[in-house]
């Protein structure tokens, strides 16, 4: 963050839905981990899955826009691919979750890249 500048709330709305998509993918991996008894994959796919929010963490305490953008779009990947793994098992309840949180993610992202091009914008 450059010295004077004022994140506002779309930086906020995007970093803390991106924290929010990061826990509850997180948490389907922990719920997982546990159904398959701590398989092999299941632990490198949670300890992936744990380090995002973690990461977003860490962003929002460097008050980093360009470093949530980038979760954002980690994330937003994230979901989109759960959604393909949702249709492949048709079934549409792991399909359309996910797809709503990407399309919700991204939106929030190009808001906040549009206010931040916005000079003197506190939105």
């Amino acid at each position: 963050m450059k010295p004077g500048e004022v994140l506002g709330r779309t930086y906020w709305t995007c970093a803390g839905f991106t924290l929010f998509s990061a826990i509850v993918s997180a948490s389907f991996s922990l719920v997982s981990l546990r159904m398959v008894g701590g398989h092999e994959f299941a632990l490198y796919a949670a300890s992936r899955s744990i380090a995002l929010p973690l990461a977003v963490i860490y962003a929002m305490v460097l008050r980093s826009r360009p470093g949530v953008a980038t979760l954002a779009v980690a994330m937003t990947l994230v979901q989109l691919f759960d959604v393909i793994i949702g249709f492949r098992l048709n079934d549409p309840g792991r399909a359309y979750g996910p797809l709503a949180f990407a399309a919700i993610n991204l939106g929030l992202l190009l808001w906040m890249r549009r206010s931040a091009a916005t000079p003197h914008s506190n939105a």
